[in-house]
């Protein structure tokens, strides 16, 4: 005999109603009508070529047979609801987001609508430079990142495009000297301690070649760390230096007049990538919002347009 000819549906039908000892319980359970329970009941004992139960008073009483078959059945019951939560579970597993800081605050504004939708999801963030992300995400050690675009050069790694050009910004107390100048050439920056990002970041390569480019050759005195945004944005606040940020990172505190942005003779724009290991196709519904919610946010226009 061949376990391919056996109808899990009538084993699991035989199981519910041994269970129950009632056709009725059971059909309700199962969310199915009297009369397709009964005919899977007398399919499986057509299948058996025994009798496996009997009923008296609307009350189901197993045979020999049937007292048997039931154990093999509440095994298979168990398994399969096993199955099912563990398949649940691959759609609802724990996040893990790798963000550079250039859009910390639309990540964390995206995150948001995401959890309301998810609230049974654990998700963390990681803030780490560009290099790091694309590795971790290439050893499947963190699920998804959102990274400033570049030449990845790694086959395990691919890239969707979120925003063509997100537009960064030099940032400085309205007290520093360079705050009062109506225009600032980049050369004027050669000799200021610029903080953007940490050792390794694609921000700090992106303002030397910068520099390089105009022919500034004294190179800019780049100021790296590991602190966090925000304690960043209090040195440069308290004028120690010129920072560089994305614009809608520092909206709030150039509205306010805590900073003031350098009007250069022309915008830096980067884009940006939500990356992905190359063997995952994104199929998580999570991971699905967090694509459609990090795109709105970085399409939402910034109020500041100088």
């Amino acid at each position: 005999m061949s376990i391919l000819n056996l109808d899990v549906h009538q084993l699991i039908v035989f199981y519910n109603v041994a269970t129950e000892e009632s056709i009725s319980i059971a059909a309700e359970k199962l969310c199915l009508t009297q009369p397709t329970l009964s005919y899977h009941l007398k399919s499986i004992e057509k299948y058996a070529g025994v009798k496996l139960f009997n009923i008296k008073k609307q009350r189901v009483y197993l045979t020999k047979a049937g007292q048997d078959l039931y154990p093999y059945t509440k095994e298979i019951w168990n398994q399969l609801n096993g199955i099912d939560k563990y398949l649940n579970s691959l759609k609802y597993k724990s996040i893990r987001v790798g963000v550079s800081p250039l859009v910390q605050n639309q990540v964390a504004a995206a995150l948001s609508k995401v959890c309301k939708l998810h609230p049974e999801v654990n998700i963390e963030i990681l803030n780490t430079v560009t290099v790091n992300i694309i590795q971790e995400v290439a050893d499947m050690d963190i699920d998804v990142g959102i990274v400033m675009s570049t030449d990845y050069g790694n086959s395990k790694v691919k890239a969707i495009r979120i925003s063509e050009g997100e537009r960064l910004v030099f940032v400085v107390s309205p007290n520093f000297p360079l705050a009062k100048k109506e225009k600032v050439e980049w050369a004027d920056l050669a000799n200021v301690s610029i903080t953007c990002g940490q050792q390794g970041s694609l921000l700090n390569t992106l303002v030397t070649e910068k520099f390089r480019n105009e022919g500034i050759l004294t190179p800019p005195h780049i100021m790296v760390n590991t602190l966090s945004n925000d304690v960043l944005k209090i040195f440069i606040k308290e004028g120690h230096g010129i920072g560089l940020w994305g614009i809608k990172e520092v909206e709030a505190e150039v509205l306010s007049g805590e900073l003031k942005v350098l009007k250069l003779p022309e915008e830096l724009m980067v884009p940006i990538d939500f990356i992905l290991n190359q063997n995952d196709e994104y199929s998580q519904p999570v991971i699905k919002d967090f694509l459609k919610y990090i795109k709105r946010e970085l399409s939402t226009p910034t109020v500041i347009q100088s």
